[in-house]
């Protein structure tokens, strides 16, 4: 049986093998893409040891007025003998612009993660709701609020702020997510940020923010090397559990692509 972890993989290789093949058969249609690697980590032995990696991949589709945004990443952590984080994280998003407008267009997302940290053995996430784009050039800004459906199971039951006391919880909720991005000194540096808020639709106090910022300098055409700022809160989080967590990676990013 396939561990559920490595289904975004396995689903991301089925649309590359699928779609980009098509787009050398046909040349009246347009596809333009966008692919990109991240790696780093660090390594520490002797009286303190220590392991971190992280990685990442990001696929972006244009075919016509349907555009496709698929984002994974892992990380692991051992600290002496004891494992930090085995995380991993997925969201694709499926948009379509009418008439080739992005001023307002529907949507659908799903996304997966799993983390150590919070306890969380898998959640599921998976909606429909309505964006809109702003491209100015220098700046893009991607806003998509929606309705959504999670699925969780945890590694515990007692919850502070929470009298819903069950490992497996369900929920329906309300999310906004705000993307934008940055090109500065001629393209040479570039900022982005990504912030999630969700509500649950049960319960008031049950209120996620999760905040992601990536500072890039690019090398050479392709390679550049970036720093980023991981922050989340969960008001509604397993007993014995801090509200939040954060942490900041250092590495490096390549890009192959052939729109924009």
């Amino acid at each position: 049986m396939i561990n559920i972890k490595f289904a975004p993989f396995l689903i991301l290789l089925g649309i590359l093998m699928t779609t980009i093949p098509a787009y050398g058969q046909s040349k009246k249609d347009t596809l333009t893409y966008k692919m990109d690697w991240s790696l780093s980590g660090r390594r520490i032995s002797g009286t303190f040891s220590q392991s971190v990696i992280g990685g990442g991949f990001n696929l972006d589709l244009l075919y016509n007025n349907w555009h496709l945004e698929n984002k994974t990443t892992y990380r692991y952590n051992k600290t002496n003998t004891r494992l930090i984080e085995d995380n991993w994280y997925d969201l694709a998003t499926l948009k379509y612009y009418p008439n080739g407008k992005k001023l307002l267009y529907p949507g659908v997302f799903y996304h997966f993660d799993n983390s150590l940290i919070y306890r969380v053995k898998r959640r599921h996430q998976y909606g429909i709701g309505l964006g809109s784009e702003l491209d100015k050039g220098s700046m893009r800004l991607s806003i998509l609020a929606a309705i959504a459906n999670e699925n969780s199971t945890f590694n515990g039951f007692e919850f502070i702020n929470s009298d819903r006391d069950f490992a497996n919880r369900k929920n329906g909720l309300f999310l906004l997510r705000i993307n934008n991005g940055y090109t500065l000194a001629k393209k040479k540096v570039n900022f982005s940020y990504q912030v999630f808020y969700f509500q649950s639709l049960k319960e008031s106090a049950d209120q996620d923010i999760w905040l992601s910022g990536k500072v890039g300098f690019n090398i050479i055409k392709g390679l550049s090397l970036h720093v980023v700022y991981d922050y989340r809160f969960e008001n509604v989080r397993l007993e014995t559990l801090s509200d939040y967590n954060d942490i900041v990676l250092f590495g490096f990013n390549w890009r192959l692509q052939n729109g924009k």
